[in-house]
């Protein structure tokens, strides 16, 4: 059952910050850059104040973002003594893990930072900015209303998470805020060439491997483009984490596809599924029927498996979906 919170003001939020010097801050399980940006950029500007921070990850996060400072520190981790917990970038609380446990709270302060649309501000306290391209624009603002001095480490991890979540400002809600934002990343010292060689253009040999495999299997009826990538697949394969990132934007590259699925079978059988589309088709709407979240043109979910049902389950939505929309299929 879904409990709805508070919905802070921003105001409110950089005080619950000012207030509290032990922070437990947390991203959700199959982290990507802008949920990996967000929690380790915040992380680096409240120990720049002086503040104690744990950082957390209840799931197995991608070599990509190794460059990042504090990239190590992403372990599963429960709070201990921390004064305010944190979620980042996650539209729900399964999709963190035993991180996100009430009976771990104990009446402390618990927090959702997060910029989807789908999000269901399922937290005590929630700050949720769909109008914000990424979470980490949303910290960005954050550190400097709390006055922190920017430095090349913490805005390095923002901008990571901006270009990520906007793929190099290519999608629909980049903002001249996003952009203004960058810029102010790039002079306290960011790098956009060094952020894009690392998230786009480097992937390690089994990754690439795995990427021929999907691309020649991928299956296109309809304008729906999918694929699906089984465990026993990324063990012969030697394919470790979450290795696929890059792949699901890839799919939608083919010129007659117009949404764009890929299903991976997770260790414990479950099945991410990563949905894309392009201008003028809702996945969000299918993401959230389907127990997940995201933005209308890059959404996701966390179902049961077998691959197969989850497969058929996920095209069905998909196919009804896109009978409604007004561009048909």
């Amino acid at each position: 059952m879904t409990t709805t919170g508070v919905a802070l003001t921003f105001e409110s939020v950089v005080e619950l910050f000012r207030r509290h010097n032990k922070v437990f801050a947390a991203a959700h399980i199959i982290p990507d850059g802008d949920c990996i940006g967000s929690t380790l950029g915040l992380a680096w500007a409240l120990r720049q104040m002086g503040k104690q921070v744990t950082v957390a990850c209840h799931d197995r996060v991608s070599s990509t973002f190794k460059y990042l400072p504090g990239f190590a520190e992403l372990t599963a981790r429960l709070p201990t003594d921390e004064e305010l917990l944190v979620f980042l970038d996650g539209s729900a609380a399964d999709r963190f893990g035993a991180a996100y446990a009430p009976a771990n709270f104990d009446g402390r302060p618990v927090l959702v930072i997060d910029h989807h649309i789908t999000n269901e501000r399922f937290a005590p306290l929630n700050f949720v900015d769909p109008h914000a391209a990424s979470t980490a624009e949303i910290v960005y603002r954050l550190v400097t209303a709390l006055g922190v001095a920017l430095d090349r480490t913490i805005a390095q991890c923002l901008l990571t998470g901006i270009i990520t979540d906007t793929l190099g400002f290519r999608t629909a809600n980049t903002t001249v805020e996003t952009l203004q934002t960058a810029t102010a990343l790039m002079q306290a010292g960011a790098s956009i060439p060094e952020i894009i060689e690392h998230s786009f253009n480097q992937v390690p040999l089994p990754s690439l491997r795995l990427r021929g495999k999907v691309f020649s299997e991928a299956k296109l009826e309809g304008g729906i483009l999918w694929a699906e990538v089984s465990q026993q697949t990324l063990r012969e394969l030697g394919v470790n984490g979450n290795g696929t990132g890059g792949i699901i934007n890839q799919l939608l590259s083919v010129e007659d596809a117009k949404v764009a699925a890929l299903f991976v079978e997770k260790e414990d059988g479950k099945i991410d599924v990563g949905l894309r589309s392009r201008a003028g088709y809702d996945v969000a709407t299918i993401a959230a029927r389907l127990g997940g979240g995201g933005h209308k043109q890059a959404s996701g979910a966390l179902i049961a498996g077998p691959l197969a049902r989850a497969r058929e389950r996920v095209l069905a939505e998909i196919r009804q979906q896109l009978g409604n929309e007004p561009n048909g299929i």
